[in-house]
């Protein structure tokens, strides 16, 4: 599995909803719905390739569960010492339960085997929204490499009425990705693979 695919597909997908049903966004519907049409494209598009199906990757929408409890992306969180993270800064709650828009994942497992990854990407969604704080917190804690889930990377996406202005927020071990350093983290990870 190459994250560099994954990405191009995901932003592919963006782009069919766009194009098949803009009217979702036009409309102003709720952001649950147009997060499902993210995943039913991108899930289709990952049909294609053997490693998805093959190895028991799934996309999931509001996925609440891990394994026979509640998700909750700050479990981790508790015990960590870093006060600076986006995390610790934004989390309401230990005890809240979260649910990802859109996860890439393998259903009932966590964190790295001995040569792959189960939890893969965490996508939050918003429309017209530049940032969101509680957003931002989900996706540092479900992407830090002390937490619980360790989604190798976390993505933010902010839908606008124009497609040209999408904008895209990237976190990988609870910190936010400039765009200039997404395809070095990019080949890293490709390259743990």
């Amino acid at each position: 599995m190459n994250l560099n695919t994954v990405i191009k597909i995901l932003k592919q997908s963006v782009e069919l909803v766009y194009e098949r049903d803009y009217y979702l966004i036009q409309n102003d519907v709720h952001e649950q719905d147009i997060s499902h049409r993210i995943a039913h494209y991108f899930e289709n598009f990952l049909m294609l390739y053997p490693w998805y199906s093959e190895n028991g990757y799934r996309i999931d929408v509001e996925y609440n569960r891990n394994f026979h409890d509640s998700k909750r992306a700050f479990s981790g969180c508790y015990s960590c010492s870093k006060q600076e993270c986006l995390a610790k800064l934004g989390m309401h709650s230990y005890s809240e339960v979260c649910k990802p828009d859109i996860i890439l994942h393998k259903r009932g497992k966590n964190n790295q085997t001995t040569s792959e990854y189960n939890n893969i990407l965490a996508i939050e969604i918003k429309k017209n929204h530049s940032t969101d704080g509680e957003d931002f917190a989900k996706l540092s804690a479900f992407t830090c490499s002390k937490g619980e889930y360790k989604y190798q990377l976390g993505l933010y996406i902010n839908l606008t009425q124009n497609k040209e202005n999408i904008e895209y927020k990237y976190f990988r071990k609870n910190k936010i990705i400039s765009g200039n350093n997404l395809s070095r983290i990019l080949l890293e990870i490709n390259h743990d693979d």
